[in-house]
């Protein structure tokens, strides 16, 4: 790299943490946090290219309560490509906190450019797994949807998410249905044809204080193949940024299509 003003760089991306314009406090997944961030720096302008030149680059995190930690790899051109992957171990991940994460590259006049900070937020809170479950609105008092349910199944399965108080506006939930034709306790094997995953919901304030509604639809699809002793579920999952935040119950429906003494099911 030749002598030059210094460069001033982008923050870093970091695998699976969303970038900072769409969580700006970048909660790093509680997955993540027991295996350790792979930082991403993009090639900078102006890299060494001549025998003997080496660029030095440093990956920098610094967390309250820990020291800083300082990740250093040279750069020759042999090594030159289009991003340079640089892994921060769980070993730096143990504290709550909001740390800061910058690189910095040193050319081979040592002439430092760095990039902008980025937040990473790091929170080893229990995940809530008991949220209330969706409500199947035209379920029976037994749990059971049937040939004699209205609005008839073809139309769509209409459920409920409950309120959601404690939650954030802007806040990310994503519901999961899925079947299992053989079992009316979702105990046996699970259609995975029929598994559907709804457009996921940026939470508003009055999904937050009344909850909404969703249709299981198309019905060819995610219903059709229930035909009797036959079971669906329900959860949903709730994100900020990338972060987990809570989880529901599972929501367990039941559906019998069979009518007593008819050949076929009911429905198209």
């Amino acid at each position: 790299m030749p002598d030059q003003t210094p460069l001033d760089f982008n923050p870093p991306e970091v695998i699976g943490v969303e970038d900072p314009d769409i969580d700006p406090d970048g909660h790093i997944p509680q997955e993540l946090l027991l295996t350790g961030i792979d930082v991403v720096v993009p090639l900078w302008p102006d890299h060494a290219t001549d025998p003997g030149d080496r660029d030095l680059l440093t990956v920098y995190f610094e967390l309250p309560g820990q020291p800083i930690v300082e990740i250093q790899t040279v750069i020759t051109p042999a090594d030159i490509k289009s991003e340079f992957i640089v892994h921060i171990d769980a070993v730096y991940l143990q504290l709550n906190g909001i740390g800061q994460l910058w690189y910095q590259v040193m050319d081979t006049a040592d002439n430092p450019s760095p990039s902008k900070p980025r937040n990473l937020t790091i929170d080893h809170t229990p995940i809530p797994r008991e949220l209330e479950e969706p409500r199947f609105f035209d379920a029976n008092i037994n749990g059971y949807l049937s040939c004699s349910t209205q609005p008839p199944l073809w139309e769509g399965i209409r459920v409920r998410i409950p309120p959601l108080m404690g939650y954030q506006r802007e806040d990310r939930l994503e519901l999961f249905w899925r079947a299992y034709p053989a079992s009316w306790n979702a105990s046996g094997l699970e259609y995975t044809r029929a598994r559907k995953k709804f457009t996921p919901r940026v939470l508003s304030n009055t999904d937050i204080s009344s909850g909404y509604e969703e249709v299981v639809l198309p019905y060819d699809v995610h219903v059709k193949p229930l035909v009797t002793e036959a079971s669906a579920t329900l959860q949903y999952r709730i994100y900020r940024g990338r972060k987990l935040i809570g989880v529901s119950k599972v929501a367990l429906v039941k559906i019998d299509r069979i009518i007593s003494g008819e050949p076929l099911p009911c429905g198209p």
